[in-house]
Formats: C-alpha cells, structure tokens, sequence
C-alpha cells in the first residue's frame, strides 16, 4: 500500500471525535432584573428557575436547527477539518520517510 493510500485510509479512524457537547437547555438571565435576581438566588432556588425553560432535544433535532447558522460551520472546520488536515499531513510524511528508509537498504535475496 502506498503512503498516500496508507494516510487516506488512517486518517479517518484518528481524526474520529465524540459526538459534540451539546447542550439542551437555554439557561441564563434574559434581562438585567432576572440577572440580579438570580444573583440573589441559592445554587438550588437557581438550578429549580432554570429548570422550566430546558428544552429537551434529540440531536437530530439539535443538528437540524444548527446546520444553517455559520457558527455551526465554523466550529465544524476548527474541530474537524483543521485536525483531519493535519494527520493526513503527518501520516504522509511518516510514509515517505518510510519509503525512505527502506529504499536505502538493500535485503539479501
């Protein structure tokens, strides 16, 4: 197998992430009043308010509600594509200073 084909081939067995952080729920203050009134809140009293607004979702859903927004896109590139690149690059590499070193040593036959 030659050291491209060697690199395809590994490349996307190394480069496999875990499904990304998702988060289902939308906390936090919308307004500076709710934001000062949460600040006067136990840890408790807090995780209780901000239990009414999670929104459970699949991550089906998650992904479809994602993919037209850039930011979807952008983190796509800086998680995947950018590491992708980069171990295509070094395992082409070890695979031509493999060919290297073999080419320089000569078997008996």
């Amino acid at each position: 197998m030659t050291p491209v084909l060697r690199a395809l081939a590994i490349q996307p067995l190394l480069s496999c992430e875990g499904p990304p952080n998702l988060s289902n729920s939308t906390e936090g203050a919308n307004t500076e009043a709710e934001f000062h009134q949460m600040g006067n809140m136990t840890v408790d009293e807090m995780d209780a308010a901000l239990a009414k607004r999670r929104i459970k979702m699949t991550r089906g859903d998650w992904l479809r509600e994602s993919v037209p927004y850039s930011y979807f896109w952008k983190q796509v590139a800086h998680a995947a594509i950018v590491p992708s690149c980069g171990v295509f690059l070094a395992c082409t590499w070890v695979g031509w200073m493999e060919r290297r070193i073999r080419g320089g040593v000569k078997t008996a036959a």
